[in-house]
């Protein structure tokens, strides 16, 4: 997880105010549709009778509420579908209509989706540079392409991140049967079509397209659908506005080190190739990772080419390192115009020996796309000419530290990492000190994920936070959560309520996963019954719990120290939302005998468990009520539940 940058130190270690950024208040469209038309304005764009914009208001407002009988569903977007019938364009060229309709595509029989390609397939120039129809296009686009292409997947997980050569061996072991088609040969050949065509006509028009701020979003669509792309890294679903149970919300976090791609048939992967061998020849392709409006574009396409050809992914990568990212003999533009950037410790920075990718935002994105997508040979080559010798100070800059997590997250080769480390272990005070916390998380992570370095990081880490000393070690746990060194910690004040860090917690559990977690173990078994209910009982730190006792190095004594340690507690626990988490991951590595104890301090007050939801949960999973009324009936279930479980 990546931490907002904060410029001014005191006021970013000032986290134990339990202060919050007061979060902006997200526009609510229907409210505002409604605003609109009582003013007696029927939206943006094209004009609306004032009926069919009232119909479209009490359409989204059902909507909002839900709608999960999959009968009424069919429903209601046939009829409104229906509604639009000899009025398409007219419809989505208003903001209300084309919100209401694209929210519908997705479920339309296939009757109105093709009705709505025939449609807008005439007048698809003037469509993809509109801001409202634009969007339209877009939701038609991947309709239509899942719906050409949901036959062919079988479920197995086609990740970006296998071999070329063991692919072929997994598929063959693996082979499950596809599943049945949900609609007809005619329709499924008609979107199809339907997306070869759009895709084409982008192709065609790709040199407009890529200037134009709403036809570039139809070309990253586009990328998308052929080459099977589901999500981006840091892109979250867009979620409709009907109740999907199906859907979790869930989207790819940042720093995840593979994709999962849909199976796609082989003349849309032909698109894609042409779509780079187009715009690599481009004399200003050299420039596009330098816009936000054309760095996105390359991103996506980037992301496309991974999956559709490894040696154009080469290629493509190659140019854009050798011409954009760093050319050869680059010099620098001069630091008399550029701010000073101060490090964590208040130093000047010295940005003139960096190349020219990290001059710009925009292609800083892109060189962490260009990271995740790169092969073991080519992730070198960008390692050696942008990052060798620059990370202790790319890592103190505001911008430029989610770059840094970026290289540290897609290193695979123990032998790569550990340069890597140690440029950054004597800066992680530093680093501590300007808040860019998210580099200590990648440095962990990679730790743990290629077993390198692992006392080294726990050695720095300690001397960042001033507990080296034997004296001073039982407090690491703590100091780690909290990300403060020693001297900025009231250690006579553990036992009331703190600021927990994110990143302090994501730490200490990987630190707990370690081969050698002692001094994290021990830290956290000093800490008393008091001290301990308040990181169980925390949001971030209620993780830590998982951590130990899932550790494959945290033995079994330690998990017998905790239960112990816990006691009298556990009542507690079962109260709160995070606490009642923890007690479950506890309870779940407890032998039978401390289970039946756990059970009979919950059992003693049985009625307080009913004073809160979480409460009532633990009751019912633990079958509190079961145990009251006889320990041995629930310990023959619990036995066969363990069994099972096995």
């Amino acid at each position: 997880m990546s931490q907002d940058n904060v410029s001014n130190t005191n006021d970013n270690h000032e986290r134990d105010d339990h202060k919050r950024r007061p979060r902006k208040k997200r526009k609510n469209f229907l409210a505002n549709a409604k605003k609109y038309a009582k003013k007696g304005q029927m939206g943006r764009g094209t004009k609306i009778p004032e009926e069919l914009y009232q119909y479209f208001v009490g359409i989204l407002d059902a909507m909002k509420q839900g709608i999960e009988d999959k009968d009424e569903r069919t429903a209601l977007v046939n009829n409104v579908l229906e509604r639009t019938k000899g009025e398409e364009q007219n419809v989505i060229g208003n903001q209300l209509g084309c919100r209401v309709v694209e929210l519908l595509l997705p479920f339309a029989s296939p009757e109105d989706l093709e009705r709505y390609m025939e449609v807008l397939s005439p007048d698809l120039r003037r469509l993809c540079s509109d801001n409202f129809t634009s969007h339209v296009v877009e939701t038609l686009l991947r309709a239509a392409c899942e719906r050409a292409t949901e036959h062919l997947q079988t479920g197995e997980d086609n990740s970006s991140d296998s071999d070329e050569e063991e692919a072929p061996k997994k598929k063959k072991a693996k082979l499950e049967p596809k599943p049945e088609k949900k609609y007809d040969e005619d329709h499924i050949k008609k979107c199809y079509e339907f997306t070869i065509k759009i895709s084409k006509y982008a192709l065609n028009n790709l040199e407009d397209f890529v200037w134009d701020q709403y036809a570039n979003h139809i070309l990253r669509s586009v990328l998308k659908c052929l080459s099977g792309i589901t999500l981006l890294p840091g892109e979250k679903p867009k979620v409709n506005i009907f109740k999907d149970s199906i859907d979790d919300g869930k989207g790819i976090p940042p720093h995840t080190g593979k994709m999962v791609y849909k199976t796609v048939p082989d003349e849309f992967k032909q698109i894609v190739k042409e779509f780079v061998h187009r715009l690599t020849s481009w004399p200003q392709f050299k420039d596009l990772p330098y816009q936000n409006i054309t760095s996105g574009l390359v991103q996506v396409l980037l992301y496309a080419i991974k999956n559709v050809d490894k040696n154009l992914t080469k290629e493509l990568l190659r140019q854009l390192l050798d011409e954009s990212f760093a050319p050869e003999g680059w010099v620098n533009n001069g630091t008399d115009d550029k701010k000073e950037v101060k490090d964590g410790e208040g130093v000047a920075v010295d940005t003139s020996n960096l190349p020219p990718v990290f001059e710009s935002e925009p292609a800083v994105r892109m060189l962490e796309a260009a990271l995740f997508v790169s092969k073991k040979k080519t992730y070198t080559q960008i390692y050696a000419r942008c990052f060798i010798n620059r990370l202790g100070q790319l890592a103190c800059m505001p911008m430029l530290n989610y770059t840094v997590q970026r290289l540290i997250d897609n290193c695979q080769v123990k032998e790569e990492f550990e340069p890597m480390f140690d440029e950054l272990s004597d800066r992680m005070s530093a680093l501590l000190a300007c808040g860019n916390t998210g580099v200590l998380v990648a440095l962990a992570k990679a730790c743990l994920r290629l077993k390198a370095k692992q006392a080294q990081y726990l050695n720095s880490l300690e001397a960042a936070l001033d507990c080296s000393s034997a004296e001073h070690q039982k407090y690491f746990p703590v100091l780690c959560l909290r990300l403060l060194p020693r001297e900025r910690v009231d250690l006579a004040a553990l036992d009331k309520d703190y600021f927990i860090h994110v990143h302090g917690s994501v730490i200490l559990q990987a630190v707990l996963d370690f081969q050698r977690p002692a001094k994290a173990v021990s830290g956290l078994l000093e800490l008393t019954g008091d001290q301990l209910l308040i990181i169980m009982c925390d949001a971030k730190g209620c993780h830590v719990a998982d951590a130990f006792c899932k550790g494959q190095f945290v033995g079994v004594k330690a998990r017998d120290k905790l239960i112990w340690r816990l006691k009298g507690y556990y009542q507690k626990l079962a109260l709160s939302q995070y606490g009642s988490r923890a007690l479950e991951q506890v309870f779940q590595v407890a032998s039978l005998e401390q289970k039946i104890k756990i059970m009979t301090e919950l059992s003693d007050k049985s009625n307080l468990l009913n004073s809160t939801q979480y409460g009532r949960l633990i009751a019912s999973k633990l079958e509190v009520d079961t145990f009251k009324l006889s320990q041995k009936k629930w310990e023959e279930t619990w036995k066969k539940k363990e069994v099972v479980n096995k």
